[in-house]
C-alpha cells in the first residue's frame, strides 16, 4: 500500500542541492510530487538533513525548494518539502502527470 498522499509522476529534470554546511550535490530528479521528490546523486546527506533545492523545470525559471531529506537509499535521497508547492512547480507536475495518462 502506498503512504503517500500526493501523486507522484516520473520526470528527468536537473536539480542542485545546497546544504547548510556548503556542500552542493547535483542529480537527476526522477520522481516529483506536491510533498516531495526523489533526487538521484552520486552523494547524499543523511536523513533529517535540510537543503535548499534548486529545480531546472522546463518552461519556467529555477525553482527555489526548501526541503528535508527523509529517506536515503542507494543512488539518491527522497525529500520532504517545507512548505506548499509554488504554482509553477504544481502547473508542471499537473502537466507530467497528464502527459503520462496519454
Amino acid at each position: 500500500m502506498d503512504k503517500r498522499e500526493a501523486v507522484r509522476v516520473p520526470v528527468r529534470v536537473h536539480a542542485r542541492c545546497r546544504c547548510d554546511d556548503g556542500i552542493v550535490i547535483d542529480g537527476t530528479v526522477e520522481d516529483l510530487s506536491k510533498s516531495g521528490l526523489f533526487l538521484k546523486a552520486d552523494l547524499s546527506l543523511g536523513e533529517g538533513s535540510s537543503a535548499e533545492l534548486d529545480l531546472e523545470v522546463p518552461g519556467e525559471a529555477t525553482l527555489h525548494l526548501s526541503a528535508e531529506v527523509v529517506r536515503v537509499r542507494d543512488g539518491g535521497m527522497a525529500f520532504k518539502f517545507s512548505e506548499q508547492p509554488s504554482r509553477p512547480l504544481a502547473n508542471f507536475i499537473m502537466r507530467q502527470h497528464q502527459h503520462g495518462m496519454h
